[in-house]
């Protein structure tokens, strides 16, 4: 049963979310391979299913500047062999954590910035390795985690995070493996995942990957992770996760992260969990809509 379902935000345009049914030829090439030649040497196949699996395809730029990239402090870190690149804004005395999605940048998620330092708080974000200005080339869940560890453990007092897609599952397994310790009063989880298994069967699936080059995949990232895929979920964490409430906000069309994930999540949560309903914005533009803006803002800054 959802414990509060908001009045859905609707796109008044109504801009169809455009799918291509074409299959680019170099992935038809990647899953003819893995579909006949990776039936024959599962486990070399399931470390290059891997390695593409951990590979971003771009890094997230800015084409023009404005006035909030203009007014973000830039630092730097060292977190294990990548330097993290950091954003700040704002002098408040309690401080809001953003966290950004697969192939983006901390800064993709500025829009919340202005209302956030204008509410009297200090806002931080980082690009993940392999993100925006950090360094790397590849990046798993538990390097990821371990950069926004890194950003949390600058303040000491962090009490919101802000995340879109991946960065919900990289925080929550931060917060529940890395460093059980670390709590926060509210937590705002945007077109995220309500399992790692998500990605990583819709990925597998992408490549044409056989079941045995499925098992040998599966069992690299239990190893990194040290935990059972199984196990990698919001349901199976969330007991253990120090955050007093959390808000849901997902499209309906959003076709990156399907819309019955946040469902699995309302339902597993229990009275902590929140969900907005937008229709028609999709897996990212729904972070720049003013309406989404406001109600993030609202949930994280009253008082109860």
């Amino acid at each position: 049963m959802i414990a509060e379902a908001d009045m859905i935000i609707r796109n008044q345009k109504r801009t169809k979310i455009k799918k291509s049914n074409s299959t680019p030829w170099l992935l038809r090439g990647v899953r003819l391979v893995f579909g006949t030649v990776g039936r024959v040497f599962p486990k070399p196949f399931a470390r290059v299913a891997f390695r593409f699996f951990t590979t971003p395809r771009r890094r997230a730029k800015h084409k023009t500047s404005d006035s909030i990239l203009e007014a973000a402090r830039v630092s730097e870190m060292l977190v294990g062999k990548n330097m993290i690149k950091m954003y700040e804004w704002g002098e408040g005395e309690n401080t809001i954590l953003l966290v950004h999605g697969w192939e983006s940048r901390g800064t993709a998620l500025r829009s919340f910035v202005t209302s956030l330092v204008d509410a009297g708080y200090r806002v931080a974000a980082f690009d993940a390795p392999a993100h925006g200005d950090s360094g790397g080339k590849r990046v798993n869940l538990v390097t990821y985690s371990e950069a926004f560890k890194a950003l949390y453990g600058r303040y000491k007092n962090v009490e919101y995070i802000i995340t879109h897609s991946f960065g919900g599952a990289a925080v929550i397994y931060a917060m529940t493996k890395l460093d059980s310790t670390m709590a926060v009063k509210k937590m705002v989880m945007i077109a995220s995942p309500a399992s790692i298994s998500y990605p990583v069967l819709g990925a597998l699936q992408t490549m044409n990957a056989s079941s045995s080059v499925k098992k040998y995949f599966i069992k690299n990232i239990e190893r990194i992770a040290d935990m059972k895929l199984a196990d990698l979920t919001f349901e199976k964490v969330n007991r253990d996760l120090k955050i007093k409430k959390i808000l849901l906000v997902h499209d309906k069309q959003d076709k990156s992260v399907v819309f019955s994930e946040a469902e699995k999540m309302v339902k597993q949560g229990g009275d902590k969990v929140e969900l907005q309903v937008t229709d028609g914005f999709g897996h990212f533009s729904l972070i720049k809509n003013k309406e989404v803006i406001s109600r993030v803002t609202n949930f994280l800054i009253t008082k109860k």
